[in-house]
């Protein structure tokens, strides 16, 4: 998308651009069938604590319950806007040509 958005900046021609939205846009909010726990999701809890480290020899980060971890500030006011609480999936996982084999 970054470099068809750069063809659409110094052509003016969007339209790559634009299909590439497309595409990403139909990989990137999951279906509910991908999304299954989200119906039991909590704003008020959402997530369990994995601390962060400078190294990957840390990971996999063990799991702490017992962190508090906030709550999720913007879910309501983006379920909202979008009725419903499908999410879109993290950017660095997005593999909409296959890449990665998923």
């Amino acid at each position: 998308a970054w470099l068809e958005a750069m063809h659409g900046r110094f052509t003016g021609d969007w339209d790559a651009l634009k299909k590439s939205w497309d595409i990403m846009e139909k990989y990137m909010i999951p279906t509910k069938d991908d999304q299954p726990t989200m119906a039991g999701y909590n704003p008020s809890k959402p997530a369990t604590y994995a601390g962060e480290y400078q190294t990957p020899d840390k990971y996999p980060s063990k799991l702490m319950s017992s962190v508090s971890v906030g709550s999720d500030p913007i879910f309501n006011e983006l379920k909202s806007a979008y009725g419903t609480s499908e999410i879109y999936g993290m950017h660095w996982l997005l593999d909409v040509d296959n890449w990665y084999g998923f």
